[in-house]
């Protein structure tokens, strides 16, 4: 075969591929379209039935035939989950899916595409469809992606603490971010059950546990928080600070005093900013802040000091009225 047909043959080779790349596309295209527009016309037609069922539990569910009317019922009850309707739509909701779509998202949750497992995880973390707390062994959790292993873990907060827990501690490669994500989907009681083990966790999850405390009522937060500042991260401390600072009050005064003469211009700073919540103790520290070498410090001093000049003048000697004065000559 001369070069001339052996190029030839290469230009045609590809040409081919290139229509057939161009036809799949295009086939794939029409039954997208094809799909949607079967979704919109079931929607149309049974949103009325959906409606009464699920809002009202009267009648019976619509009829549920192919796969692209499972999708249309899927949207519907997205709509509804997120617009914080009663106890009985999201319990009809969840009956509903537990009963219909199980065998079908344990079939996606273990799908070849990444895509695939999560919109599934979407669905039965937004449905709360019970069954899936062991859904993956212990191997397949350390080859999730990050975000599959994130959405894992909030699904196991809303069935099994327990669970949660041990899935927890299988890795440790989430952000502070991800960890506080998962930790505002759980109560208080499942927060506090978690401080337990708050020295097992990464320095991350650590920080996200602090800030998710923080928003628990005071009398069940703070006396823990004011724990974690003896704590030999430098970090940790700091985000404690700052999240005693949110909850605005505090218990123990003496726990505090150290920081004004902290090494750590971040730990000056925050005890200053408490000191107002701390009382008459944290006056000396105040004063101290307005010389010291961080301008931050400083600053904050600056802006902490008239919480006190009330307090500091009381004692003082008034000067007289130049008026009265002249007035009692």
């Amino acid at each position: 075969m001369g070069m001339i047909q052996w190029m030839l043959l290469v230009v045609l080779s590809l040409t081919a591929a290139l229509f057939l790349l161009v036809a799949i596309s295009i086939i794939r295209s029409i039954q997208s379209r094809r799909r949607n527009e079967e979704i919109i016309q079931y929607t149309d037609i049974h949103f009325d039935g959906w409606f009464d069922y699920i809002f009202h539990g009267i009648g019976m569910p619509p009829p549920i035939r192919k796969d692209a009317h499972v999708e249309a019922v899927e949207k519907i009850f997205f709509s509804y989950s997120n617009n914080g309707y009663s106890k009985g739509i999201y319990e009809r909701i969840e009956a509903f899916s537990a009963e219909n779509f199980t065998h079908r998202y344990k079939y996606a949750l273990k799908h070849q595409k990444w895509a695939y497992r999560i919109n599934t995880l979407n669905k039965i973390i937004e449905f709360r469809v019970a069954g899936f707390e062991d859904v993956f062994t212990e191997r397949e959790i350390l080859r999730l992606s990050r975000f599959e292993y994130f959405l894992f873990l909030i699904y196991l907060s809303l069935f099994d603490m327990d669970r949660f827990m041990h899935v927890y501690f299988l890795r440790s490669d989430l952000s502070e971010y991800e960890y506080k994500k998962i930790f505002s989907r759980l109560d208080d009681e499942q927060v506090t059950f978690m401080r337990a083990r708050f020295e097992e966790m990464t320095i991350p999850s650590q920080l996200a546990l602090i800030w998710r405390s923080s928003l628990i009522p005071h009398s069940r937060s703070l006396g823990w928080l004011e724990t974690m500042l003896a704590s030999d991260v430098t970090e940790v401390r700091i985000r404690t600070l700052k999240a005693i600072s949110a909850v605005g009050s505090i218990r123990n005064q003496n726990v505090y005093m150290g920081f004004y003469e902290s090494e750590v211009w971040e730990e000056r700073m925050l005890a200053i900013r408490l000191a107002p919540t701390i009382g008459e103790a944290s006056v000396h520290g105040v004063v101290g802040g307005l010389d010291d070498p961080h301008p931050l410090v400083r600053k904050e001093a600056v802006k902490i000091l008239p919480h006190f000049m009330p307090s500091m003048t009381d004692s003082a000697v008034p000067l007289p009225v130049i008026g009265e004065e002249r007035s009692e000559r």
